[in-house]
């Protein structure tokens, strides 16, 4: 395609951006579209005529505690119908991994349905994935509601600091999501998603009233797609038992109002035992977190926890795709060269691959390194547990 060219997303490019989006996704009017700051993307034509679309939310994001990084997370990606499956994709990934590089240290994308087209797109474009969730159901919940107080919006808003306490609190050594501040979650609420996919939004509070000690934020969606369901966005506790009390109080709500409750979970999330417990069926996986690393010598820099560790080193890696040199520390005086298939390479990046263990299981070699070498490239970049919270999705 020789006429193909794509542009860097900016906001008078919008209306081109939302014709392609419109017609595939539930629509979003220009106006509503452009309350959100944070969009980047890129926008493909061919000739003068629009063609395909990434829309791409900037955010920071937690890759460890206390780790944060500049990242783009991929939205609503489209081709107009009678143009998929002739490489415009592809080209919008590589002109957007080109344009971005020197301001982002990741693409990302929340995406389901491992076996289907869109998955295997981002795959074949080097996405990794780098966290699995799985839904969890409580077709018929029930509890007490005398100690959970119920609110919507307003009472967010209005408690935003007691909820970036427990928050913190309850996160505090977890990545995987967005840094919190105080009044994230009210601003989150009023991103455009949410007109997309309207829902009446819930704070549940425990207990009813005084001192915070847990929280959560659900939704039970409306209009189009409107359906009988808590689905829950964010919860936090400062004790198990307080989790626990404060989902007694949901279950009798969502019993209240004939909704089963609904939630993604995964293996760090703090709360995944208590679900079960509390009569939550688990399914099988159906959501995943993925990663496309950019600037690799940047971020391994940035990711790393303890360089002092690593001062004599010279750090390379291999892949079946590329040579690359990762770190060259001050004092360095020996080579060593991680060789690894580039998702154990980008999971690594992200502190999401316990380096010893992958070394003693055989998932990745370390050319020229000793056990102490190994110990050290592992105690650097610890692995870091990650947990989703839906209120973040995009």
């Amino acid at each position: 395609m020789d006429d193909l060219h794509i542009e860097l997303y900016r906001p008078e490019l919008a209306e081109d951006a939302l014709a392609i989006r419109n017609a595939i996704f539930p629509p979003i009017g220009l106006e509503e579209w452009l309350k959100t700051t944070t969009m980047s993307g890129v926008v493909a034509y061919l000739g003068d005529e629009v063609v395909g679309c990434i829309p791409m939310d900037r955010r920071a994001f937690l890759l460890a505690p206390g780790v944060s990084v500049p990242v783009v997370f991929e939205n609503a990606v489209g081709t107009r119908e009678d143009l998929r499956s002739q490489g415009i994709g592809t080209a919008m990934i590589r002109a957007a991994r080109e344009y971005l590089s020197d301001e982002v240290d990741a693409l990302m994308v929340y995406r389901g349905a491992e076996r289907s087209p869109g998955y295997r797109f981002y795959a074949r474009t080097g996405h990794q994935d780098m966290l699995y969730l799985r839904p969890a159901h409580w077709a018929q919940p029930c509890g007490s509601s005398g100690h959970v107080g119920v609110g919507g919006p307003e009472e967010i808003d209005a408690e935003a600091e007691a909820i970036h306490r427990v928050f913190d609190a309850t996160y505090h050594a977890h990545g995987g999501f967005p840094p919190r501040s105080v009044g994230y979650q009210g601003r989150q609420l009023r991103h455009h998603i949410y007109a997309v996919l309207p829902q009446e939004t819930l704070y549940f509070r425990y207990p009813e009233s005084g001192d915070l000690h847990a929280y959560c934020i659900a939704g039970i969606r409306t209009g189009a797609r409107a359906e009988a369901v808590v689905m829950l966005q964010e919860l936090a506790a400062a004790s198990a038992e307080a989790a626990r009390m404060l989902l007694d109080g949901i279950g009798a709500y969502a019993s209240g109002r004939g909704c089963a409750v609904s939630c993604q979970t995964g293996h760090d999330d703090p709360f995944h035992h208590l679900l079960l417990s509390m009569g939550f069926d688990e399914g099988p996986r159906s959501l995943m977190l993925l990663a496309q690393p950019l600037d690799l010598q940047r971020l391994f820099l940035r990711t790393c926890e303890h360089p002092e560790l690593l001062e004599d080193l010279r750090i390379s890696v291999w892949t079946p795709a590329l040579d690359a040199v990762l770190y060259e520390g001050p004092c360095a005086k020996v080579d060593v060269c991680i060789e690894a298939k580039s998702g154990q390479l980008a999971r690594m990046l992200c502190r999401r691959l316990d380096v010893h263990w992958a070394t003693e299981q055989g998932i990745i070699s370390i050319r020229n390194a000793t056990g102490d070498i190994v110990h050290r490239l592992s105690a650097a970049r610890p692995l870091s547990h990650w947990t989703y919270h839906a209120l973040d999705y995009i």
